[in-house]
């Protein structure tokens, strides 16, 4: 079974660079991947409780309504309580990161990283979910 991954931000460009970054595991049928760009449509879905994932890797700086908002939101929600959700943003700053923890993010990634970080975070969550039996 594939692991369902969302990825939110913004960034239409940013959204398509992922999506190709991760492509042959989705080809391969190891994970499924949503993107969303609308982050306050995406509140709402976690709000209603219709937006199913494993893994959120979510922007921190968007309009109306942040990374951290969602990540707060989601950790508000019993639903999506205990699910990996992953900041994946430009902050840097220690501020920053004490915020997400905060927050309850369960990981950070600069988007200035180069793409085999995130292939090699996704390959980590990959293992400890299936270890899981999810």
């Amino acid at each position: 079974m594939a692991i369902k991954m969302v990825f939110l931000d913004d960034s239409n460009t940013i959204l398509k660079v992922l999506t190709y970054t991760i492509s042959d595991l989705k080809q391969e049928g190891v994970i499924e991947v949503e993107t969303y760009s609308d982050n306050m449509a995406f509140a709402q879905m976690l709000r209603d409780q219709t937006i199913e994932f494993d893994v959120l890797f979510s922007d921190i700086n968007m309009p109306e309504f942040s990374g951290y908002d969602i990540c707060e939101l989601a950790r508000s929600i019993e639903k999506y309580k205990n699910h990996i959700i992953i900041a994946l943003t430009t902050e840097i700053s220690q501020e920053s990161k004490s915020r997400g923890k905060e927050v309850g993010f369960s990981g950070w990634i600069t988007k200035i990283s180069a793409p085999e970080v995130m292939r090699s975070t996704i390959g980590s969550i990959i293992r400890s979910l299936e270890a899981k039996g999810i």
